[in-house]
This record gives C-alpha cells, structure tokens and sequence, in this order.
C-alpha cells in the first residue's frame, strides 16, 4: 500500500508584484536555488533484487556533492524498483544538507536512471526555508530532470530572499517567530539543466500582492544551480497595493537586480496610468525605466507636470487641474528615480515630450521633475529644455529652457524666449511667469508689437488719408523695445490688462510714431484688443508722421481714449515742432493738450507759439491744424518778424494804390 504525506500550510506571502512599489520583493530566484541547489549524481547505483530497506549512496561528478537515496522497503518488478517512502538527501562535501525529496512511493529504473509515480511529491531545502509538493512526477537522474504533473504547490520564507546572492545569513541575524512565508502555485513543474519552470496557470500570492502569468521559468547557473534569471510569460499580472503592470513578459536578473517587462506593458495606480514598449524596474536602486512610445495619463489635479500647462492661468484657466480634464504625456523614454531620506528623486521625460490637458499643451524635448528627498516624493521644481513651446488657447511661449519653482510658483524661461499673448507679441533673453498673481515679466533686449491704439488714434498712429482706405481694421500694430517689461493680465477676464516698459523705451509704428521714454505705462481692453490708455514719463521724445507731422519733448505724456486727448508736461517747458504750409511752427508751454477727435492743441502756462510770421503769447494758446488757426486767451501778445510786417505793409500799400486808382 502506498502511504501518502503532507505538510502544514502555513500562511501565504509573495513581494514579486512590486514591480513598482518598492517595499516588495522578487523572491521566486530565491525559492529556485533552494530548489535545485544539489544536483543528482549521474547514477544511483544498483539496488538489490529482492524485497527490504534500500539505500545507495553516490558521489556527484564534480566531487562537491553526495546524494543519498533511501527507501523503508523496495521491491524489484518487472519495470523496475518499486520504492516505499523514498527519501532523497543531497549534502555538500562538508556535510550540509542541500535538498530533502520525499514521496509515498516511486518505480526507479535502474538502467534509464529514472524514477516516476502517480502520488505524492515533497521537496524542501535543508534548512526548511523552501517547500514543494505536487502530485504525480517524473524524472531523470542521469539529466537530471524532474517532471511533477499537477497541482504544484510551493512555500518560501521571504526573509531568505533578502540576502544578496551568495551570502551568507549572520550570526546577528535572528528570524522571526513567525516567518514570513509566500506560496506559488501551478498545474505542472519542470526541472532541467539550467532551467526549471513552472507551467499552467501561475499564481504567487503573499501579503503584499500576487503574481498571474502562464509560466514562470527559473535560469539557472550550471555548475551549483544557483539562481540567475527569472522569466514570466504569458498575460503576466502583477497587483500590488494600488499598482497593477500588465504586459507578455517579466524577466528579472538576480545580478543586475534588473525586471524587464516587454509585450506592449502597461501599468495603473489609482487614476493614473501608463503603458510603453519596454518597462524596465531595478528594485534595489528603486528605479523606473520606460521606453518606446511612452504614455501616461495623470489626473486633473495632479501636482507637477501639469504645472506648466496652467501659466496662464488668470485668463480664463483654472489653476490646479485646468478645465478638469486629465493630463496626457507622451515621450520617447520615461525615468523614475524614487526619494529617499538621504537623496532627492526624479521623473524625468526623454525625446519629443507632449504634455496635453484640454486647450493647453506643451512640447520639449527634456522634461525633469524635481521629487525632494525626505518627503515621499513631494515635487521640488520642474525644468524643461530645448524646442519648448507652451500653448494654452490662444495664447503661446517658446524658449530653449524653462524652470518651475513650486515654492514660488513661478516659471522661469530662457534661451531667446518668444510669447504671444492675446494680441502682444514678443521676445526677450529671460521670461517670469508668477501663477500667484498672473504677472508676466521679461527682461533684457526686449522687442514687442502692441495691438494698434482703439479709435481715432491719430495722434498715435497718423494714417495717411491716401492709405487710409487700404489699411485693414485694427491698422498697424506699435512696434517697442526696452530694458524689461511686465504684463498684469486682466482677473478672470474682468477689467483692464496693464503693460509696464521700463529702461530706454522707444515706441514705434510703422506708419510713423516714435517714443521715447524711460517708463510707458499702459492699459489695454482684453476683450476689444486695443489700447486705452499710455503714460510715459522720463526724457521723454515723441515724433509723429503723416498728415500732421509733430514732435514733443518733455516729461510725460498721458494719452486716454476715454477723452480722446493727449496731455504733455514738461519741466521748464514742453516742446512741440510742427509744421504749417511748408513752414515750421514751435510750440512752448507748461502743459500741451491735444485733442484728437478736433485736432485743436492748447498751450499753458507761459504759452508761446512760434511760426514763420512771428510769435503768439497769452494765458492759453489754440492751435488749429486743420483750420490753420490761431488764438489767445487772456493777456495775449503777438510779435511780428521784420519780413512779416515789411509783407503786411506792401499788402496795404497795394491794396491803397488800388483803391485810389479805382473810378
């Protein structure tokens, strides 16, 4: 009668699904050295022909190994040695026990060196660390290979798996009362050099997650057996806490410490998300590599990343999660260094970078996140570089570099930044953006286009009347350069947007206006893309031409469209150069005031208007370009030049000549 044995189940524990998480482990090269670390000797020798105990004993080819085989009673049949309760010991040349294999029963065939049976099988190492039963096996001994052709069952400690490869436990360590202990199972297990596989629905389960896959095959080094590889293939599930990775193949390199995953892997964690041609995790550097059509989806709210996508956020964006729709990325290779206590970590984004949520989308081709060490990946700042462009709506920035610091919350560009901004354009050696309160900032060699001046805008931007009629609506845009610029954005889209021009400002249109000042203030309509209002002040000179040619220096000039006035200052005096039919006219006062839907300039305080004909002073001086008018208010004065009167009087003369010599 063949007598059957078990073994006591304890409790199932398995770390190889943390592929991801890093508290797991991959403990299945564990288990399969201890498996296989005795090989069988090439013959077991030759049994006795008749009934009773068996035993022989046999040295391994390479002298490093003694394998013992026992049995409570053979009995010699016709197919070979009928073994009861076999026992098979391998020991090393220094008398440690390798491998334990136990059965009810088994028929060894002497000559083909092989043994096999319908019952029950039991494997453990010599120190208890690893277990294995099934039922129904064969094998070879001449191989050596063995065969166990259902329910394979395997229990490993997991402390075991801890130790690097090769070393050995020390004597500080103490094992836990209750070891940790994984469990694999599988229909069907094969043993052979260099490799042994478990087949048929693999399942590694223990506390931390599980492991599904079609097979799992063990490399094994040839001389000891030793564990090197491990390789799961086919629909390869690993589940740990929040994290699940799919793919068609796991390998793991016990030397490197490296898991590759191949066959179109993909991974989740929550609402985030990934998938790439090739996913590679080294466990011990706690590492993450991915490469070949990268793609991750993150969620709306998701700090890092998505940072970027929201720099203009004041206009019409929501901070933190933009219109509340995901973040896609894209790139070329994925990297991922987790941090620690003692280091920072990174994610860093390789080779035609895409980031995209709704509206906004930036592209680079290097993308770092920053993960501060200590905090459990808290991200630090994020950098950009090279072919970056920045969209969001309408509105665009390019440059070669970007920095984002999350403690500010500013972004940083340069490298020949370029933006446009609703209907302002430019560029500049350095951009800010502050998220806080919408500001935007540039700074050094600054050249811009402003949107062309709402109404009229004749003082601005004087139109030839004969190119009046061609010109399309909105005109010319204003053309600057300064030192620095900053641009407050408009809140919510409600009110008025500012630019501020600092450092030797000029202004220009292409149809002839030209300032110059140290600071231009001004405010513009988002809504209806033009300026309303401009205030320049320092050294100010401001040159116009067309119809009505003029010069101003003073000051400062505030111009309003709300009035449709221009207001000059000046300390001792404006100046203003005009010219009247070919003739130049000076302009000289405290205060000019031009209005343009009338055309009328006045002159203040101390006026005095200088022409070809003489000079006009009063308490107020107007001045019509259109009507070619002049007048005073008050106390007013005219000084006629020496050709001007010697004109009137020949006028006169004439005119009396006439008039008595007329019948």
């Amino acid at each position: 009668m063949v007598r059957s044995k078990t073994f006591a189940s304890p409790r199932a524990d398995f770390t190889l699904a943390a592929v991801v998480l890093t508290k797991a482990q991959w403990v299945i090269p564990v288990f399969a050295a201890c498996l296989l670390a005795a090989k069988p000797s090439h013959a077991l020798g030759q049994a006795a022909a008749s009934t009773g105990r068996f035993r022989i004993t046999e040295k391994s080819a390479d002298s490093l190994r003694i394998s013992i085989l026992t049995g409570t009673e053979s009995v010699v049949q016709a197919d070979g040695t009928l073994l009861t309760d076999p026992r098979l010991v391998t020991v090393t040349a220094a008398g440690k026990t390798n491998l334990v294999f136990t059965a009810s029963e088994c028929l060894y065939d002497q000559d083909k060196k092989t043994i096999r049976s319908p019952g029950e099988l039991s494997l453990s190492t010599g120190d208890g660390q690893m277990q294995l039963k099934g039922v129904g096996f064969s094998g070879n001994l001449a191989g050596p290979t063995l065969s166990v052709s259902g329910n394979v069952e395997a229990r490993l400690d997991k402390n075991f798996s801890r130790l690097p490869i090769g070393q050995a436990r020390k004597k500080t360590d103490t094992p836990s009362a209750e070891p940790e202990l994984l469990r694999i199972t599988s229909r069907l297990f094969e043993l052979e050099p260099g490799r042994a596989v478990f087949r048929g629905s693999v399942s590694v389960i223990d506390a931390d997650g599980t492991l599904n896959s079609d097979s799992i095959a063990v490399g094994l080094r040839e001389d000891d057996w030793e564990v090197q590889t491990i390789r799961a293939a086919g629909s390869v599930v690993m589940q740990a806490d929040q994290i699940k990775t799919t793919s068609e193949q796991a390998d793991y390199d016990l030397v490197t410490g490296l898991i590759v995953l191949k066959g179109n892997p993909s991974w989740t964690m929550g609402e985030r998300s990934g998938r790439a041609n090739l996913l590679m995790i080294q466990r011990e550097a706690q590492s993450v590599n991915a490469e070949g059509d990268v793609y991750m989806k993150l969620p709306a709210d998701s700090e890092g990343e998505g940072r970027f996508l929201d720099f203009n956020a004041l206009r019409g964006a929501t901070a933190n999660g933009g219109d509340g729709r995901p973040l896609e990325i894209r790139s070329n290779v994925f990297l991922f260094q987790s941090a620690t206590r003692e280091k920072t970590g990174f994610a860093r984004y390789i080779g035609a970078v895409r980031l995209a949520r709704g509206e906004s989308r930036l592209q680079c081709s290097f993308l770092n996140v920053h993960l501060a060490k200590g905090t459990g990946g808290v991200v630090e700042s994020i950098n950009a570089a090279v072919g970056i462009r920045l969209v969001q709506g309408e509105d665009q920035l390019m440059a070669q570099t970007a920095t984002y610091d999350l403690v500010q919350n500013k972004i940083h560009f340069r490298g020949e930044p370029k933006w446009k901004l609703g209907m302002q354009s430019g560029q500049a050696r350095s951009v800010e953006l502050s998220r806080v309160d919408g500001v935007f900032r540039a700074s050094g060699g600054v050249k811009m286009q402003l949107p062309r001046p709402r109404g009229d805008g004749r003082f601005l931007l004087p139109v030839d009347s004969g190119k009046a009629a061609k010109k399309e609506p909105g005109g010319e845009p204003l053309l600057v350069v300064c030192d620095s610029f900053e641009y407050r954005q408009a809140v919510n889209a409600k009110g008025l947007d500012s630019a501020i021009f600092t450092g030797n400002v000029v202004m220009s249109g292409e149809e002839g206006l030209r300032v110059q000042a140290q600071r231009v203030v001004t405010e513009i309509d988002p809504g209806e893309a033009g300026l309303v209002s401009l205030d320049a002040t320092g050294g100010l000179d401001v040159s116009t031409t067309g119809e009505n040619t003029m010069r101003y220096a003073g000051e400062r000039l505030v111009y309003s469209t709300s009035d449709e006035t221009v207001r000059l200052t000046g300390e001792p005096s404006v100046e203003i150069r005009t010219w009247l039919e070919g003739e130049p006219v000076v302009a000289l006062g405290q205060a000019a005031i031009y209005n343009l839907g009338t055309g009328l300039l006045r002159l203040t305080g101390d006026p005095v208007l200088k022409t070809a004909e003489g000079e006009l002073r009063g308490s107020e001086v107007v001045f019509s370009p259109q009507t070619k008018r002049l007048r005073a208010t008050g106390r007013w004065k005219m000084t006629l030049n020496p050709k001007t009167i010697a004109k009137m009087r020949g006028r006169t003369k004439k005119q009396y000549e006439m008039e008595k010599g007329t019948p």
